[in-house]
């Protein structure tokens, strides 16, 4: 079978590719030429097409003849540097792609995140129909919660297309903000954290990508499956991510009260160009007084999905980080 992938060389994208070549599956990739495509070196079985998901005639050529396609590609940036970039990206290219594959009634799988649905209030957690009137928090928030309305909506209109919402997505080699989090953990150098009760909701990458391979094998139309093992606060994540690390867990945690005045001065500091200081904003924005838990209990119950639990997943991560440096 002939898959088509967007955002194949990137963290998510690069693990899917592997678990589709591994069953046998030709993998299509739309990449741009400068992309880095070391997270497939040595992959055999595998079709480039240069490209990208904002460029629709790029994207024609690369949907054209695939059995299915799987909608990866997105900036995942916190405090993003260039939000008309991101949008473009995150919203434009997922119209671009999805509505390639739905003129061919290619069935597709788009890789949203739980962030479109918006954050849980305490002592929650939420499913699939969870969805909040907050205003965004990032421009990440913002660009994925348009491109899910357009995803639900085509779905709606009759495409061939599930989405996949992945929770906190962790595991070797991760460039994104958890990533650098661990390394900071493997190296013993985590030693004051913040926010301690803050839930947030984690699911291995190579779960993840087992996870959209079942959404399109054994998904409906039209239905949303959150991605997820379980939620744990702040302090229970930092402190198993030490223990896998044979590290020692943070010593004090802040003061909420003090964080959250922290939040609110960052929030109207008239240094925007600071660097530094919109991935500060955000991501207290995205962290104060807000929650992350969610639950993927339809996934497991219709799809048989079984990820492997956060503490074991931790531990190969975070030896991981050991041996790398």
């Amino acid at each position: 079978m002939l898959s088509l992938i967007t955002g194949a060389t990137g963290f998510l994208g690069s693990h899917l590719a592997r678990v589709l070549a591994a069953r046998g599956d030709t993998v299509r990739a739309l990449v741009r030429r400068t992309s880095d495509r070391r997270r497939l070196a040595g992959m055999e079985g595998i079709e480039w097409v240069e490209g990208d998901v904002t460029d629709g005639p790029s994207v024609e050529r690369a949907v054209a003849g695939v059995a299915r396609v799987f909608h990866c590609a997105a900036v995942y940036e916190i405090g993003a540097s260039d939000p008309a970039k991101m949008r473009a990206a995150n919203v434009g290219g997922t119209q671009t792609v999805l509505r390639a594959a739905a003129e061919r009634r290619v069935p597709a799988v788009h890789v949203s995140s739980v962030v479109a649905l918006g954050p849980t209030r305490a002592g929650e957690v939420a499913n699939e129909s969870h969805w909040t009137g907050d205003r965004p928090r990032s421009h990440y928030e913002a660009t994925k919660r348009e491109a899910h309305t357009i995803a639900r909506s085509m779905a709606r209109a009759g495409a061939r297309l599930r989405i996949a919402l992945p929770v906190t997505i962790y595991g070797p080699d991760d460039p994104s903000l958890t990533g650098e989090t661990h390394k900071w953990i493997a190296r013993g150098a985590m030693r004051v954290g913040a926010l301690a009760d803050v839930d947030m909701t984690f699911v291995h990458v190579g779960d993840c990508a087992e996870a959209l391979v079942l959404v399109a094998e054994r998904g409906k139309d039209a239905q949303e499956y959150i991605v997820a093992e379980r939620s744990v606060t702040f302090r229970q994540w930092f402190t198993l991510a030490a223990r896998a690390a044979d590290r020692k867990p943070p010593a004090a945690w802040l003061p909420e009260a003090l964080v959250r005045g922290f939040a609110r001065a960052s929030a109207v500091a008239p240094i925007p160009s600071l660097a530094g200081v919109a991935l500060v904003r955000e991501g207290l924005a995205m962290s104060v007084g807000a929650r992350w838990a969610f639950s993927a209990d339809k996934a497991r119950r219709e799809l048989g999905w079984t990820p492997r639990p956060l503490e074991e997943g931790l531990q190969e991560t975070m030896q991981w980080y050991r041996s790398a440096g």
